[in-house]
């Protein structure tokens, strides 16, 4: 299937989708996905933090982007700038409601310059599987897209669904401009709406 045909067969099927866009016309760049975990003094297990390291690797082919783990550089949410690499930080701050994760994207323009995802400490003791739809669930925020009502979107705050729905991957093709080169955003989609 063409680009061309493969964005048109999207926008028909887009019309039964649910996704929502955080800033209509900013959009990500292609360079590389750059990011960090600070655990504080948590300990992660081997399996948690591996899946936060799978979710980001496995958003990074979706949309196209190779990704560079940092070491923990000790960096919080609160110093995080544009440019800087995305902080993962366990920390809950008081003020904040109950919930399992929040991010907050540096825009640029328009554009998408990396930005912060508070985790809650909580999470040292959850499922793998919570661990890597929350991952995704917050890259999707970093990356313009918000909360949807819809269980079968993993912008869904319930984080019930398993993977990407067809809203959250349109979402993300608009927000990537189709996707950077390699990325298999046109593929993943077609898969969802069939």
């Amino acid at each position: 299937m063409t680009a061309l045909a493969a964005v048109l067969a999207m926008a028909l099927v887009t019309a039964a989708c649910t996704y929502e866009l955080r800033d209509p016309g900013v959009t990500a760049g292609c360079g590389p996905l750059r990011y960090t975990v600070t655990e504080h003094d948590l300990d992660l297990s081997a399996g948690r933090r591996a899946a936060i390291d799978d979710a980001v690797a496995e958003f990074g082919a979706l949309v196209g982007r190779t990704v560079e783990s940092i070491d923990d550089s000790g960096q919080v949410a609160s110093g995080n700038a544009p440019g800087d690499p995305v902080v993962f930080e366990f920390a809950w701050p008081d003020e904040q409601p109950a919930g399992l994760g929040f991010a907050e994207p540096h825009v640029v323009g328009s554009t998408y310059e990396g930005g912060w995802v508070m985790l809650n400490p909580s999470l040292r003791n959850a499922p793998t599987g919570l661990i890597r739809r929350l991952v995704l669930h917050e890259l999707g925020h970093l990356h313009g897209l918000e909360h949807v009502d819809d269980p079968g979107e993993l912008m869904d705050p319930s984080l019930a669904a398993e993977e990407w729905g067809p809203g959250d991957l349109f979402g993300l093709f608009v927000t990537h401009d189709g996707g950077c080169p390699g990325a298999t955003l046109v593929s993943a989609f077609e898969d969802a709406a069939a």
